[in-house]
């Protein structure tokens, strides 16, 4: 890796001190997509598919607009959709985007196991090239965040390599993928829409210290910004702090140890997680961790307009936290710092996505502080792959916030246990599945907005996440890079600001 990285870095040193316009814009967004850019599979539900393009989008206000679609109507049983098409869209290989395109594209998702939870679609029909209707087995007030979050594939181009090569509607096509070492995309020259400025984007892949370095030295123009890099950036750049419901939070396996990969005898005990939440100073975390650019989360909802009204933020109190230990029988017995109940300590491991400084440093700060409280946690930097191996068995510092109420059900309803890396915890309580259930089924959005917070206020006496933080995304740019007004941002710190990337101009001549 590093010996490619070199022969990269010198391939684009030349880019450096540009004033002029740059045809070729070099960025760094964060995490590269490991199993490559197929809509069908998720890519592109967090942020902007870039490649490809969606049926509708969501504005600055949270509204819905059209995308490829001119107009969207639900029907009076509240079972289909119909959707008119645009009829000039093209994907970039110059053939014609039609409903049998956007038919085929949510049957694949439908098949495929992701982040796309298209269970409730019964059948797609196709009526014209410019008309297709979504057919549902019940109800359900989410299912148009769908045709925001699925990006378009050209169903005579789809097939097992598409995630490497794939071709779509959206501003930019896709030239190369370099893997480990960047993606280069081009203008697509026959989207619809208005043309970006920048004729060709290298999105570069590296680890968070190698972007600001490149960043430093003039070879990328952008980079996502950890908190922790905030007083090292040149007083040359620009510092973008964009808007965002990206919150970071603990998950907890809520049931008993049944095998070594599934649920934990400690953590299974209330007590325990309402202790160590307690523990959590969340306003020191943001001041000093973090610098000040976040603020305490009390829901994955903060925010948002199904943010639950009846839950406080999350109270730290140490004292609290040791007499519920204490009246439960956690005990230190021997002195070793540890409590202990039934011959077992309050000591488990604490999984974080390495290469992440926020959730490493979230992780280990939180370790020492509930130290004070005598539980020992042991934070363990992993892929997301090792993390999934473990994600049932032990708690998880994970990453959510989206522009979609569903995700409240993604996290707490018993259908989703053990569902990619969502319910990872595998949290079950039927009072709590009942008001998702009569969420998703009410008759319009404002009667469901009520029903989304009290599921949320219910679940949180079982504590089966700890919120912690919402953060604020940073982006270092070069003092001529305007980004416009970037969109309020979901998680997936780094792609999501390309959502506007038609808005980006290059202000020195």
């Amino acid at each position: 890796m590093k010996q490619r990285l070199v022969v990269f870095l010198i391939t684009i040193a030349c880019i450096g001190n540009v004033t002029a316009a740059p045809e070729t814009l070099y960025i760094a967004l964060g995490d590269e997509p490991s199993k490559g850019f197929d809509s069908t599979q998720g890519w592109g539900k967090y942020g902007h598919a870039l490649i490809q393009s969606t049926l509708l989008k969501r504005n600055n206000d949270f509204e819905l607009e059209g995308d490829i679609a001119v107009a969207w109507a639900l029907s009076k049983d509240k079972l289909s959709w119909n959707i008119t098409l645009r009829d000039d869209v093209k994907f970039s290989d110059g053939t014609l985007l039609t409903a049998d395109d956007v038919a085929f594209t949510f049957i694949q998702a439908k098949k495929t196991l992701s982040t796309h939870d298209l269970s409730n679609l019964d059948r797609v029909s196709v009526s014209s090239p410019t008309s297709v209707t979504f057919y549902l087995n019940a109800p359900d007030i989410t299912f148009i965040d769908n045709l925001v979050a699925v990006g378009i594939v050209p169903k005579h181009r789809y097939d097992v390599h598409y995630a490497q090569q794939p071709i779509g509607s959206g501003p930019y096509q896709f030239v190369r993928w370099n893997k480990g070492e960047s993606l280069t995309l081009k203008r697509n020259p026959y989207y619809y829409g208005s043309t970006p400025q920048f004729d060709s984007l290298v999105i570069v892949f590296g680890e968070e210290h190698v972007n600001l370095a490149l960043f430093k030295t003039g070879q990328i123009q952008l980079t996502t910004l950890p908190q922790k890099y905030i007083h090292a950036l040149p007083s040359s750049a620009t510092l973008w702090n964009v808007k965002s419901v990206d919150n970071r939070g603990i998950v907890w396996p809520v049931v008993a140890r049944t095998s070594p990969f599934v649920g934990n005898d400690i953590t299974s005990d209330l007590v325990i997680r309402k202790a160590v939440s307690l523990a959590i100073n969340r306003e020191l975390i943001v001041s000093k961790l973090l610098q000040g650019y976040a603020y305490p989360a009390a829901s994955v909802s903060d925010g948002l307009p199904w943010e639950p009204k009846h839950l406080a933020q999350p109270t730290f109190n140490i004292e609290q936290a040791k007499k519920l230990l204490d009246e439960a029988g956690w005990i230190d017995a021997n002195g070793d710092g540890i409590r202990e109940k039934n011959g077992k300590k309050a000591a488990f491991n604490l999984y974080y996505k390495s290469g992440d400084s926020v959730r490493e440093e979230l992780s280990i700060t939180i370790s020492q502080m509930v130290k004070a409280i005598g539980i020992h946690i042991t934070p363990i930097g992993a892929d997301w792959d090792t993390i999934a191996k473990h994600m049932h068995a032990d708690p998880v510092l994970m990453g959510f916030g989206s522009h979609s109420a569903s995700e409240v059900a993604f996290l707490y309803h018993s259908n989703f246990a053990g569902v990619d890396f969502y319910n990872s915890g595998l949290y079950s309580q039927h009072k709590v599945d009942t008001l998702l259930n009569e969420a998703k089924s009410a008759s319009s959005w404002q009667q469901s907005i009520p029903l989304w917070q009290k599921a949320q206020e219910l679940a949180s006496l079982d504590e089966p996440w700890s919120w912690l933080v919402n953060l604020d995304h940073l982006y270092a740019t070069d003092s001529c890079l305007d980004l416009g007004k970037p969109f309020t941002e979901p998680h997936a710190h780094g792609w999501p600001i390309l959502s506007n990337i038609n808005e980006w101009r290059w202000t020195c001549h």
